[in-house]
């Protein structure tokens, strides 16, 4: 049970994150993978189902965005408010686990080192699975040290529950399974858990059976075909860091604070090295996987970075033999972090002056050709949300409008040749078209080219005679 105290201070922090996390949710437009999120959900169930069987990305928060948005406003930040909701909820496992393993001010610090991160702060601002992925993770590890240390009896179905949860919310909750397995063969102190995690993990593949065929064949296609991320250099490892740190010098600060106390410890403190597996085994393993298949991207580790908290808190408390010194350190990390969180900034991505340049070229009647084609769903949202969600068919709506998708350089819709104009759209189509074919037949047509870029790797081109 926690004491009075305790309930007081998870209570406050986790008051703070609602505050926080349901504050400029509205600020950025929907961008990236939302529209497709959001497109997705709004589809009848048959199609809902026949997509799913070629997504990366299991159906739970399809599925959740899809009872959501019956409910509320069709609105950026409404459709926004349950992943809000899922990352501020995150810092009361996280406080839980720090409490277990280095006390009061360990978990006050964790979960305000959480709290003040942009990192976790601009998923808890997208309409994607990682803030659900998030919280699930960390409840899970809590279940599973608080198993470890307590040996509580319904520890078994709760982590059943949540490692169901976690693989039919993002295909690398089987990571997360993964993670709990290395923590109870590494760490001593979490043996009693072991039982709980194996069966808990025999549930999650039983539960999975129905869906395997397909988690099958996009694994398949991912190690067989490869991905679209390029291997990564060597100063990535680094980059993450700064992100999980929010500046460079937070990264060099907390780095000497955990070599610091793994000397001072002799690397024989196994509370620091829960948090330590948790965050770095992730971080390197997926560096390394990623030579051969490229999967490391800052929202695959989000399920690791509260374990760089966890273990940045811990090793704070272990920095002297004197607490002042401790403690005097621990509000400095804090205050490095709050002087750097910027959450009214946004991510300073707008997709809709897109659509408002191609309509100044378009004048209502030249075509609109968008590259790559899956920038439709960012462009429909941003010239009409009800697009996404009304009977018709999204490209036949687009096409009534004029606008057309590209989904291949070498097919893409027939243009007139009389027409004395085409706008193009290019959403950074070197990924899908590297030797930009698409943009030398429209020259080749259309030879006078008019070009402004209205966001980061976002170009409208007008091409005319």
């Amino acid at each position: 049970m926690l004491s009075r105290t305790d309930r007081l201070l998870i209570g406050a922090v986790l008051l703070l994150n609602l505050v926080l996390k349901c504050s400029w949710l509205g600020l950025d437009p929907l961008f990236n993978d939302e529209p497709f999120t959001v497109y997705w959900s709004q589809q009848p169930w048959k199609e809902l189902w026949a997509m799913l069987a070629t997504e990366n990305n299991p159906p739970l928060y399809f599925l959740l965005i899809k009872g959501w948005s019956a409910v509320v406003p069709f609105e950026a930040a409404w459709l926004r408010l349950p992943a809000a909701l899922f990352s501020a909820l995150t810092v009361w496992p996280l406080y839980r686990i720090a409490l277990y393993t280095g006390g009061r001010r360990a978990a006050l610090v964790a979960t305000l080192l959480f709290t003040l991160t942009n990192y976790h702060y601009g998923f808890a601002h997208e309409v994607r699975a990682y803030a659900l992925l998030t919280l699930l993770t960390v409840t899970s590890v809590w279940l599973v040290v608080r198993a470890g240390r307590e040996g509580v009896r319904h520890t078994t179905l709760l982590l059943a529950v949540v490692n169901v949860l976690l693989v039919y919310a993002h295909f690398f909750g089987w990571l997360v399974i993964g993670l709990q397995g290395v923590l109870v063969l590494m760490l001593p102190e979490l043996r009693g858990a072991r039982r709980s995690v194996w069966i808990a993990a025999a549930v999650a593949v039983a539960s999975y059976l129905p869906y395997l065929p397909v988690f099958a064949a996009r694994m398949g296609q991912s190690v067989g075909q490869g991905t679209w991320l390029e291997a990564p250099m060597a100063e990535e490892i680094y980059n993450m860091l700064w992100r999980w740190s929010n500046q460079p010098v937070l990264v060099v600060g907390f780095m000497l604070v955990l070599l610091v106390a793994l000397w001072r410890t002799k690397a024989k403190d196994l509370d620091l090295w829960i948090g330590l597996v948790w965050a770095f085994l992730p971080l390197f393993g997926l560096y390394l996987v990623s030579f051969a298949v490229p999967v490391f991207l800052d929202r695959y580790l989000v399920f690791a970075a509260p374990g760089f908290a966890l273990a940045v808190a811990i090793a704070l408390g272990q920095i002297s033999d004197d607490p002042r010194v401790n403690k005097a350190l621990s509000v400095a990390a804090v205050l490095g972090m709050a002087l750097t969180f910027h959450p009214w900034q946004g991510k300073g991505r707008d997709p809709s002056k897109a659509v408002e340049q191609a309509l100044v070229w378009q004048e209502g009647e030249h075509p609109v050709l968008i590259a790559p084609g899956y920038f439709a769903l960012t462009f429909a949202w941003h010239l009409d949300r009800e697009l996404l969600r009304g009977p018709e068919p999204l490209e036949l709506a687009l096409i009534d409008r004029n606008v057309f998708r590209v989904d291949h350089p070498d097919r893409f819709v027939a243009l007139d040749a009389d027409e004395e104009a085409v706008i193009l759209v290019d959403a950074a189509s070197t990924i899908t078209d590297p030797e930009q074919r698409t943009k030398r037949h429209l020259r080749d047509h259309w030879p006078v080219v008019d070009s402004v870029e209205v966001d980061h790797k976002l170009w409208v081109y007008r091409f005319r005679r």
